[in-house]
């Protein structure tokens, strides 16, 4: 688990854009959401809105009405190649505890996230992970590991012939 912030530190340290223009990149976030953009733009704008994408964005794929902390968005990182499906949910705040606090999110390279899965504050994923569809993630998934379920719970490592598939049917398609 990631380290916790509590939620007055982090907004004292906030990005000054995520300060001034919180309401405003929030609006913004709601229409990348719910509007048909192309995946290249959705990212931009989820880049502009404060989420810390890798550097080539290109081969990141974010879903359709994928909601992703628009309170803390500084604190997710989406790393190369991660794939998140429609309406998945990420996390990065919590306010139900006392006191709220902020916990950084990682979505790790070439990691796939299935349809509709909920992400909870302070969770890693590490590379090359596959959730399955509406899996609630609220501890660390190792590299290389497919996990599903409420809560989410490892079921088997990717055996390295999967991996060459993966890697030979993303280069062919």
């Amino acid at each position: 688990m990631s380290e916790i912030i509590l939620w007055d530190d982090y907004m004292k340290s906030r990005p000054t854009r995520l300060r001034w223009f919180g309401p405003l990149l929030r609006i913004l976030q709601k229409i990348n959401r719910d509007w048909v953009f192309s995946v290249g733009l959705r990212n931009k704008i989820y880049r502009f809105c404060g989420v810390k994408l890798s550097r080539d964005d290109s081969e990141i794929y974010i879903g359709r009405e994928t909601w992703i902390d628009d309170i803390a968005p500084d604190a997710v990182t989406i790393e190369p190649g991660a794939g998140i499906g429609w309406r998945c949910v990420i996390f990065a705040h919590n306010t139900a505890t006392v006191p709220p606090n902020v916990a950084p999110v990682v979505i790790g390279k070439k990691a796939l996230l299935g349809h509709c899965v909920t992400v909870m504050p302070g969770v890693t994923i590490g590379e090359y992970a596959q959730i399955g569809c509406n899996a609630l993630v609220t501890k660390d998934i190792p590299p290389r590991t497919i996990a599903a379920g409420v809560p989410a719970k490892p079921l088997r490592q990717i055996s390295p012939e999967e991996l060459d598939q993966r890697a030979n049917w993303n280069s062919t398609h």
